[in-house]
């Protein structure tokens, strides 16, 4: 039977057009010969679901070919490099940390602090390398003002994101314990998996790479767990470490379009059983009953190319994927 592959261009062009364009020129282009090639369609196709994404193909592709100009060249590439290419997207994951999306989760977490002062227990899911561990670390330039977390140096890692509306900012807002879970966590200590998070960079955005290696850098000087664990079975277990006087908070981004939906369903009804808070930032179409200030069901289709960022299931903002701007939605 011939396999479908339909779907997969379908992906690869909504990533060319709403996340790539005007982001990364390169990968704009390679999506489109992709999604115009029964070859490298047919290739995709070879992978399970959460493999097929254009981030990871195209990382695997890059390291060991480049980048390919034409459509053409990206069947010469896959015809030459194939096997290299397929075993590294096997063995490798996307997990991307990318530090900037740490601004909208400052605000969130700001939010939160209005009606609780104690101290955070922060714990993110798909920590990755845990780069998103630590955003009273960073500086934040919002719409081209400085704002510094009382714990962040002088000359710690910028984060610049474009604001609509009115977030809080807590500047003084305080993280007093943190842990990370992955099912692979990353190394930052390893300079082949640094190497592997420098190479999801998308090419053209030397922004987004010197900004991921200071944020690598600001990272091995601090020391925190993440745990190789399965985010919905050990989500417990995990809760159950933070100290039990703090206000416990569980974060994720970019991380539940990697399970099947059931898992996704089975998670939100583990964590809102929970005696914790809950920020994602994640793709609008995973949570379909999240509602605004109004108790209006949120429209994914509003927020294409777009994450929805919520605290406890209620919208506050949706956010660039990248964390180049964060429109807030919660009110002054």
């Amino acid at each position: 039977m011939a396999t479908d592959t339909k779907p997969i261009a379908d992906r690869y062009r909504i990533f060319a057009h709403f996340e790539a364009k005007g982001r990364s020129a390169a990968y704009e282009a390679l999506a489109g010969f992709f999604a115009d090639s029964e070859l490298c369609l047919h290739y995709v196709s070879q992978f399970p679901s959460d493999k097929q994404q254009p981030n990871l193909v195209f990382a695997a592709l890059r390291k060991i070919a480049g980048v390919p100009d034409s459509q053409a060249a990206a069947e010469a590439a896959l015809a030459t490099h194939g096997g290299e290419i397929a075993k590294l997207v096997l063995a490798r994951r996307t997990q991307t940390n990318e530090p900037a999306r740490c601004a909208a989760l400052f605000m969130a977490l700001s939010k939160l602090t209005e009606t609780d002062d104690r101290p955070i227990a922060l714990i993110e899911l798909g920590a990755s390398a845990g780069l998103c561990l630590l955003p009273d670390f960073y500086r934040y330039r919002l719409n081209g003002t400085e704002h510094r977390p009382q714990k962040a140096a002088r000359e710690a890692p910028l984060m610049s994101c474009d604001v609509t509306g009115k977030p809080a900012f807590n500047i003084g807002l305080t993280i007093g314990w943190r842990c990370g879970q992955d099912i692979h966590p990353i190394d930052i200590a390893d300079a082949s998996q640094r190497d592997w998070l420098e190479t999801l960079i998308w090419p053209g955005q030397d922004h987004r790479l010197a900004r991921l290696q200071s944020a690598m850098q600001e990272t091995q000087n601090h020391n925190f767990d993440i745990e190789a664990s399965d985010a919905v079975d050990g989500l417990e277990a995990l809760i159950d470490k933070a100290p039990p006087d703090m206000n416990v908070v569980v974060y994720h981004g970019a991380v539940m379009n990697y399970l099947p939906q059931a898992r996704v369903e089975e998670f939100v009804t583990k964590i809102r059983a929970l005696p914790v808070h809950w920020i994602s930032q994640e793709d609008p179409h995973l949570f379909a009953d999240f509602t605004d200030g109004q108790n209006n069901k949120i429209q994914p289709a509003d927020m294409l190319g777009r994450f929805a960022l919520a605290l406890d299931s209620q919208l506050l903002a949706h956010t660039h994927p990248h964390g180049d701007d964060v429109v807030w939605l919660a009110g002054d």
